[in-house]
């Protein structure tokens, strides 16, 4: 990296500290007036407004449709550790890229309409991980799967109606529901062993949903394009060539599907914080993407 670009990075770097440490202060001018509640309580009301105002940063950086890659990178690359001395308080935040995968509602035809081929391509990869996993009731699995990502979605009775159910598989935590359920139908527990979150992505999807050109993961280009994952493991690096370079590079010459891979990194993440209130250790993670967040998960310590 030349010099004027160690400059950008060094500024970006300096531009989201100082965002993220108004955070801390919104939040702690608010928890001075919740102190009498039970330490746990006040630990959750923090997380809530560290998750809600992390967004908002998020927003302001990362805004939907920008191409924002430079700083994508410098973000994956570099976990924000923030530390208030007066108070002990300190904060941890990791993002990683979420559209690594395919999205494993894809093999619902009915969300890929517009384009068949996504569906195609997410019976391939499934097929190609049976296959090599052994599953002995591939057909079982695949309808399970299939079933759960048409069902109708149940309300919550506790949030209705500030949260709409979702159609699909959205979180890796109802898809496990779906492994647990195939195993105890087939006692076939090397369904357990599949490395799924690298080859598929479990979150909301919508028409226009890609996966990430830039930072889809060795194992999907290795099926998706059949080269052996050692050379794309050995040759694959994004910030030097584009996917479409390294598929010609390795004798792929048919065009890449640009309504199926993006063609600069998207604003599409997986962030996850760790934060210390009273000596213990509390944590959230959640999804952004191109504006909006899910998937919000608070964890106690």
């Amino acid at each position: 990296m030349d010099k004027r670009k160690r400059a950008v990075a060094l500024f970006i770097t300096l531009m989201v500290i100082a965002s993220i440490m108004s955070i801390i202060a919104v939040s702690f001018s608010y928890l001075e007036r919740v102190q009498k509640d039970a330490g746990k309580t006040s630990a959750i009301i923090q997380g809530n407004l560290l998750y809600n105002n992390t967004v908002e940063i998020l927003k302001r950086f990362f805004p939907a449709g920008s191409n924002n890659g430079d700083k994508l990178e410098l973000l994956y690359s570099n976990p924000l550790p923030l530390n208030e001395p007066k108070s002990g308080f300190s904060l941890t935040i990791s993002c990683q890229p979420l559209m690594r995968g395919v999205p494993i509602s894809w093999l619902d035809e009915s969300f890929t309409k517009k384009v068949p081929q996504k569906t195609d391509l997410a019976r391939k990869v499934l097929q190609s991980l049976m296959e090599r996993y052994e599953i002995e009731d591939p057909n079982q699995l695949e309808e399970l799967i299939v079933q759960t990502i048409s069902a109708k979605p149940l309300e919550n009775e506790e949030y209705r109606p500030r949260v709409r159910a979702k159609k699909g598989i959205v979180s890796k935590e109802q898809f496990n529901r779906i492994l647990v359920n195939y195993m105890f139908k087939t006692d076939d527990k090397k369904i357990l062993t599949i490395p799924w979150e690298k080859y598929f992505t479990f979150t909301t999807v919508d028409n226009k949903t890609k996966i990430d050109g830039v930072y889809l993961s060795d194992e999907l280009i290795s099926v998706a394009f059949d080269i052996p994952i050692e050379i794309v493991q050995d040759d694959w690096n994004p910030q030097e060539m584009t996917l479409v370079e390294f598929l010609k590079q390795n004798g792929v010459l048919d065009p890449v599907n640009n309504k199926i891979y993006s063609n600069k990194a998207l604003n599409a993440m997986h962030c996850e914080a760790t934060y210390t209130y009273k000596k213990n250790q509390y944590g959230f993670n959640f999804n952004y993407i191109e504006g909006r967040s899910s998937n919000f998960e608070f964890n106690g310590q």
